[in-house]
């Protein structure tokens, strides 16, 4: 079996898809312009609806950039697409979630736990600023 991989720029982000458009109507516009190896559509993960953006994998990076150049501004089920190059997530921030520091921790601590703490002055109380000797 003869295991297909493909180079990092092949890989194309596609916005603005419509509810209608499925996996296999985004391949077959995109195959016009090259061999596709992959088609993704995100699906919201409580509704399991499209959430209007997916990513096409071509085999050859030329076939990305010309269908890139071709299918940017494109008219697909009544949408018009926009096509970029998809680039690598950033890095999600450390959360302190199941820390068993409870809830919100990081917010109360006014630090997240990837960041060192920063002692910040946050104003004053007017009404606390009285002379506390005088009594």
């Amino acid at each position: 079996m003869t295991v297909r991989t493909y180079t990092e720029g092949s890989k194309l982000f596609v916005g603005g898809i419509s509810f209608r458009t499925t996996e296999d109507s985004l391949r077959e516009a995109f195959a016009e312009h090259g061999e596709v190896i992959d088609t993704k559509i995100i699906l919201d993960r409580e509704t399991g609806r499209s959430r209007g953006f997916g990513f096409v994998t071509f085999y050859k990076e030329e076939d990305a950039e010309t269908a890139l150049s071709k299918l940017n501004g494109f008219n697909l089920d009544g949408r018009v697409i926009r096509v970029d190059r998809a680039t690598a997530r950033p890095p999600r921030p450390a959360s302190d979630f199941g820390s068993g520091m409870g809830f919100g921790s990081s917010f109360a601590s006014g630090a997240s736990s990837s960041e060192p703490a920063q002692d910040e002055d946050w104003g004053s109380i007017p009404s606390l600023d009285a002379d506390m000797s005088k009594q």
